[in-house]
């Protein structure tokens, strides 16, 4: 658990230039790969729920796909704030909770969408057995995240650019130096299953589910549909 208290100690620290950094980090693709997730889910006509809020930037881009109520979880009380800021105004409501332990009752959501989160998750399995409990029959999980390669070579170059790389161009653009906030971030991409692994796992937790990759594969939009109750 370690490891997860200082990622979030981290993130904490760089509320101020985390979207800034992630758009130079992602080489400028992860809005685009936003954007794409939000095509492939389309217009959400219901109850929304987005996992890992953060400082809201995914959740004003959500916010013009639901026609209905939108509710942004996270569970660090630094981000809760800077969401509700930047949302003010917007009919968004935020709650403090982790992925693990959803405070909402089984079948209260049409669509659950986490954007660059899911890899903060302690515990994959329990986090998405979770989502599909609180998902009605039908209601879909959408993620847009950093993904892992199957093939290993290019797996390989992915581990070598998060684990040298992104601290550089963190430690450049937000003044930390190389040891920064972002160096942590390789250590939850080791823990991250391959994209087919994880292709499999939203198909047996859910019951269909497809997934894109983006990058080569460095980026993912993955769709998950729950068909039974």
């Amino acid at each position: 658990m370690t490891i997860w208290r200082e990622v979030e100690d981290a993130l904490e620290a760089i509320i101020e230039e985390y979207e800034r950094a992630n758009h130079v980090i992602s080489l400028f693709q992860d809005d685009r790969v936003r954007r794409r997730g939000l095509e492939r889910a389309g217009m959400c006509r219901g109850v929304a729920l987005e996992l890992g809020s953060g400082p809201g930037n995914f959740t004003s881009m959500l916010r013009t796909r639901v026609d209905g109520s939108l509710v942004g979880l996270d569970y660090s009380a630094e981000m809760l704030p800077a969401a509700r800021s930047r949302l003010r105004g917007e009919d968004v409501e935020f709650v403090r909770g982790v992925f693990e332990a959803l405070p909402f009752r089984r079948g209260t959501v049409d669509l659950a969408a986490a954007a660059y989160a899911l890899r903060d998750s302690t515990d994959k399995v329990r986090a998405l057995t979770e989502v599909s409990r609180v998902l009605r029959r039908g209601g879909e999980l959408l993620i847009v995240d950093i993904g892992k390669p199957n093939n290993p070579l290019v797996r390989g170059f992915f581990s070598l650019y998060m684990r040298h790389v992104v601290p550089i161009l963190g430690g450049l653009f937000g003044g930390y130096g190389y040891r920064n906030p972002w160096s942590l971030l390789y250590r939850t991409y080791e823990l991250l299953p391959v994209n087919e692994a994880l292709l499999d796992m939203l198909r047996a937790l859910f019951g269909a589910a497809v997934l894109e990759e983006h990058a080569f594969g460095g980026l993912i939009v993955a769709l998950a549909t729950k068909t039974s109750n």
